[in-house]
This record gives structure tokens, sequence and C-alpha cells, in this order.
């Protein structure tokens, strides 16, 4: 596994967290939605997260980006953002 990938794994699970405790952002989510991650800091990751996902995308799938913009000290996600694309 490259580190991008280990680096996704990590954010996913803090993001699946965070949906927990924010069950009203996670309702704005479409059903079938493709997360794509941008972290603030994290160009090379950001690219590449986003080059990957969006080649793997379905036909007609809805495309949400998730701007995370700070983390608290224990590695959870504090702060994010989103951006849909029909």
């Amino acid at each position: 596994m490259n580190k991008y990938a280990e680096f996704l794994a990590m954010v996913s699970t803090e993001f699946h967290r965070y949906l927990m405790e924010n069950e009203e952002f996670a309702d704005k989510i479409p059903a079938n939605a493709l997360i794509v991650f941008q972290i603030e800091g994290e160009e090379g990751f950001n690219n590449w997260h986003k080059e990957t996902s969006l080649k793997n995308r379905e036909t007609n799938q809805p495309v949400i980006y998730i701007y995370v913009k700070k983390w608290r000290k224990h590695s959870s996600i504090e702060e994010v953002s989103m951006a849909g694309v029909a």
C-alpha cells in the first residue's frame, strides 16, 4: 500500500467518525456519492486522490468534495466543508 493509500484509509476512518457525530452533515451527502478528500496543506495527496477518484467515477455518479481544514489534536477531523458536482 502506498503512502497516499494509507493516508486515505486514515482520513476515511476519521471522516466516518465525524459523520457519526454530525448526522445533519451526513444527511447532506447523496446516496452513492463519490467522496473526494482535499486536505489543507497536502497538495500531492489531493491531486492523487482527485485524479484516482474521478478516473473510477460511475456514469452520472454525484461527486462531493470534502475539504478538511483543521484536525483535532488527537488527529480527528474538526472542521470540514463540502461542494457537490453533478
